[in-house]
């Protein structure tokens, strides 16, 4: 009896070593997996949060460009403008000094 309790002890005693080194491979890998899980979420929030940031981006550059158009629509017309009344400012001017002419040359 001696005989065979020896070998199965020995047997029982690897059998529950190599269980307890796949328990262990099995609790290492669960944290690995978590670990990477946990990454993976991360970078998919940070991925969210960049095209998020891109789409805004984009928007404020469409509605800078916008701005720009209209500002530049106003320079010109404001030119425009300054130079039709300059123009008439030069008419004026002459005709004030035709008047001042005509009035010093009255008797």
């Amino acid at each position: 009896m001696i005989r065979w309790t020896i070998p199965v002890l020995l047997a029982l005693s690897a059998a529950a070593a190599a269980q307890q080194t796949v328990d262990q491979q099995l609790l290492a890998a669960q944290m690995a997996f978590r670990a990477a899980d946990g990454r993976q979420l991360q970078s998919l929030k940070q991925l969210q949060a960049a095209e998020q940031a891109l789409r805004d981006a984009e928007q404020k550059l469409a509605s800078a460009q916008q701005q720009l158009q209209q500002s530049q629509q106003q320079l010109q017309q404001a030119q425009a403008g300054k130079q039709a009344a300059d123009v008439e400012l030069e008419q004026a001017t002459r005709q004030l000094q035709q008047a001042w002419q005509q009035k010093e040359a009255a008797p």
